[in-house]
């Protein structure tokens, strides 16, 4: 057997049956010993923990200085500065060519954009190539990322303003080779803009947060089981399943077993699980749709999942503001030039405003789309049933002439917005839309967040209709908005609904949940196909509209509309939601899933509905 001596100590610490000699020691790669050694060996977890705690830190004592820089640590590779070449004598080329000075900005900012992953990648991997102890120090993920290995080796190539826009005056020497006067004063945008995007970092998160924790903060455990047969669809490989219940049996498991990561390994393609988003819990949410929490079991009742939920998605992206300094004002690449990122998109997904920034275009009808033509204000005109509907210039186009659409999807590059998806394909296609969004835009923007408070988050963020029938839901006119969830609540189907397979519902309204989809959810084909491939058999439905239709309030207006007049203290708004309040004759119930009123009367605090305390 060939290896060398730092893996022989690293296994040495190991258990016998998890020894490898072959294995590469990454950031991803310990995650993973851990997890198996936690699942394996939990009794030798501490011990084994030491061990190699104790290797970590004498290795460090006695070789330490073998990962020293030198000046060749320094050095831009040879390809980097071939590439680096390149784009300079592109960016002469259009300084000398034809057009506007404001057209030769935006082609060079188009050309450095274009050209940021390649430049990143390849010094990334030069670095690695030639042993360099700054990319092998981030290839370990003790610390810095390939992009800061850029500004050091290659270049930062472009910074923006204080406003995010890019400042074309390409960065093509690094920081190790030293900046001219124009591009240190571009820099210094840079810096000016990272120390005051710290500044701003605590307020931002911390009124982000109150706006997740005030639309999440109801939703309690209640009991222990709903009954529900519905859940939502996952990737089996998905981890964040790991304490999930499945709501129809995959493979050799039934519905109602717990998953573990075992039993995730033996599961492939797409599997159903229960979720707080599908609960049909009377008040806040179940046991079994909440599934096996933190702390190893499923959460007791009067557990406010929410509310923990909230502050788990929170708290890192406060963390991650105050990381900003460190790439504050570094220019970004591709789409991301035309939208917010960071926590101003994440506020944006939350506040739905109206004016969406980057926002990409949506269908309003089902049918075919019939052309695509050039618009004359710039963009392309694309023509569906009849309907035009337009996409901005530099949005690429994500349908063709030809195919079928349906209302609500996505006909072009950018940020759907989440209101406009659940307006058209209703509250739970929304809730699971938002869901996928949110937690990629966290992923990307490196604030990790564990799927199933997304879906926490998801459920109380999208909770809303407004009324459009006199004759509606009991206590409401026409144009009220209301919480979904008191509409749904003992809701039966009206007469006339009819019990059909769900390829004969299409066109049909649903009168009760199927799967994640909610009621009133217009069956298109391809609802009626996903609820087929999981085992669907019938389904509830109406010919008429519901006397509602699906929409998504901005964060800060969730408790505005609650039914409860103390609960709407919580919030924002508080003059125009009290007067509504008193108009209406609203109650207060101390026993409800919000915590408000029992604090502010100071009694029964912490018992959700029916008394049940912890």
């Amino acid at each position: 057997m060939e290896t060398t001596v730092g893996q022989l100590l690293l296994n040495e610490a190991l258990p016998e049956d998890m020894r490898d000699y072959r294995r590469v020691v990454d950031k991803k790669t310990l995650r993973t010993l851990f997890a198996e050694l936690a699942e394996k060996h939990p009794d030798k977890y501490a011990e084994v923990n030491q061990r190699l705690h104790t290797l970590a830190a004498d290795t460090v004592t006695s070789h330490g200085n073998e990962a020293s820089l030198t000046l060749d640590s320094l050095r831009t590779p040879l390809e980097v500065d071939r590439l680096r070449g390149k784009l300079k004598d592109k960016i002469d080329k259009v300084l000398a060519g034809p057009g506007t000075p404001k057209q030769k900005n935006e082609k060079i900012v188009e050309m450095i954009a274009g050209s940021m992953d390649a430049i990143t990648d390849a010094n990334y991997e030069a670095g690695l190539k030639a042993n360099n102890p700054l990319a092998v120090q981030v290839l370990s993920g003790s610390r810095g990322n390939p992009t800061g290995l850029r500004s050091l080796t290659a270049g930062d190539l472009m910074f923006v303003d204080h406003k995010d826009r890019p400042i074309p005056v390409p960065i093509l020497t690094s920081f190790s080779e030293g900046l001219d006067p124009v591009q240190y004063w571009a820099g210094a945008y840079s810096a000016r803009k990272g120390a005051i995007a710290t500044k701003f970092a605590t307020p931002k998160s911390g009124f982000l947060g109150k706006q997740l924790a005030a639309a999440a903060h109801r939703l309690m455990v209640t009991e222990k089981d709903c009954g529900t047969t519905n859940g939502l669809t996952v990737e089996a490989s998905d981890p964040d399943n790991e304490g999930t219940v499945l709501a129809v049996g995959s493979g050799e498991f039934k519905a109602g077993h717990v998953l573990t990561p075992k039993d995730m390994r033996k599961l492939k393609g797409e599997i159903a699980v229960r979720s707080p988003m599908t609960c049909e819990a009377e008040h806040g949410v179940c046991q079994r749709c909440a599934g096996v929490r933190e702390r190893g079991g499923f959460p007791p009742l009067g557990d406010n999942i929410g509310l923990a939920a909230a502050q788990a998605v929170a708290e890192p992206i406060g963390q991650g503001q105050l990381n900003v300094k460190h790439s504050g004002g570094k220019v970004r690449k591709g789409d991301e030039l035309k939208a917010k990122t960071g926590i101003d998109l994440i506020t944006q997904l939350v506040q739905v405003p109206k004016t969406f920034h980057g926002a990409a275009a949506i269908s309003t009808v089902d049918g075919r789309v019939e052309a695509v033509e050039n618009a004359p204000q710039g963009g392309k005109y694309v023509r569906i049933g009849g309907t035009q509907h337009w996409v901005p210039a530099g949005e690429a186009l994500e349908v063709k002439k030809g195919e079928n659409v349906e209302a609500g999807d996505v006909l072009s590059s950018g940020i759907p917005n989440p209101a406009e998806v659940t307006r058209y394909k209703g509250i739970g296609e929304g809730r699971r839309y938002f869901m996928e969004l949110f937690r990629k835009t966290l992923d990307e923007n490196k604030f990790p967040a564990h799927r199933r408070n997304v879906e926490l988050l998801a459920r109380g963020l999208i909770n809303h209709v407004r009324i459009t029938d006199p004759d509606g839901p009991a206590d409401t006119l026409p144009d009220d908005v209301a919480e979904y969830d008191d509409i749904v609540r003992g809701y039966q189907p009206r007469y006339g609904a009819k019990t059909v397979a769900p390829k004969h519902a299409v066109g049909l309204y649903l009168e009760r949940p199927a799967m994640h989809y909610s009621i009133g959810t217009r069956v298109t084909p391809r609802v009626a196909d996903t609820l087929k491939r999981h085992d669907v058999g019938n389904v509830i439905a109406h010919a008429d509209k519901p006397s509602f239709m699906p929409e998504m309030t901005r964060a800060m207006e969730t408790l505005s509309h609650s039914s409860d007049w103390m609960v709407r203290l919580g919030g924002f708004h508080l003059k125009k939601g009290l007067t509504g309040a008193v108009h209406r004759g609203l109650k207060s119930e101390e026993h409800g899933t919000s915590f408000i009123p029992p604090l502010a009367k100071g009694v029964e605090f912490g018992k959700p509905p029916g008394g049940v305390g912890y």
